[in-house]
């Protein structure tokens, strides 16, 4: 993220307040920790958006989350200024939120396929089914995001919690730390889960 001279201020939005509130009861009992409603700024342009990243930015991209703050495009202007319909505003708003809580927990954003997939997951984001070859490639998506690893990560997650548990998740998720690297992620995964991560194992998993 680049340096801008903008002078931002977070919203006091009733609405935007009234959506975390609901989410972070939610929140707080799967992560079991609590964290405070954080701070919500509510950006007017995709103009506001390049210039804090100092680069030209896709239209995809609508929101992030820095210093535990919230960075999103105004309701009034989300489906304008992005590709996303005026309603996906809701979802992204508790994505978002969900990063804060997962780097709460984890102090990192990786595995980034698990960071997204899982913020993607309690969003109720729901994506379509990725190809295989993608699907199979998640060691790719440890440290790369892109606009492919939100339906990777969510295929996945949503494969871990319906076929194992929350509680199996959430052990993963405490092993990650910001020297997480994905030979330790990979082991402590095969550890917890019983199978590799390997392009064979994952395959058979498709499959």
């Amino acid at each position: 993220m680049g340096t801008s001279h903008l002078k931002l201020s977070p919203a006091r939005d009733a609405k935007v307040i009234s959506a975390l509130r609901v989410a972070q009861k939610k929140l707080n009992r799967f992560f079991g920790i609590k964290l405070k409603l954080p701070p919500v700024v509510l950006l007017q342009s995709r103009q506001q958006i390049d210039e804090l990243w100092g680069k030209k930015t896709e239209s995809w991209f609508c929101a992030w989350t820095k210093a535990r703050t919230i960075y999103v495009l105004d309701p009034k202007v989300f489906a304008k200024e992005s590709d996303h319909t005026a309603e996906q505003f809701w979802p992204v708003l508790v994505h978002e939120y969900v990063h804060l809580y997962y780097h709460a927990v984890t102090q990192s954003n990786k595995p980034r396929w698990l960071s997204e997939g899982l913020a993607c997951y309690l969003a109720g984001q729901v994506k379509k089914n990725p190809a295989e070859a993608d699907l199979i490639s998640l060691n790719s998506f440890f440290n790369e995001g892109g606009k492919k690893v939100y339906g990777i990560g969510y295929y996945w997650v949503k494969y871990l919690l319906e076929k194992y548990t929350q509680k199996k998740l959430l052990q993963l998720i405490k092993t990650i730390n910001p020297n997480a690297t994905i030979r330790k992620f990979a082991a402590n995964f095969q550890s917890i889960y019983g199978f590799a991560l390997t392009k064979s194992s994952l395959k058979d998993l498709v499959d």
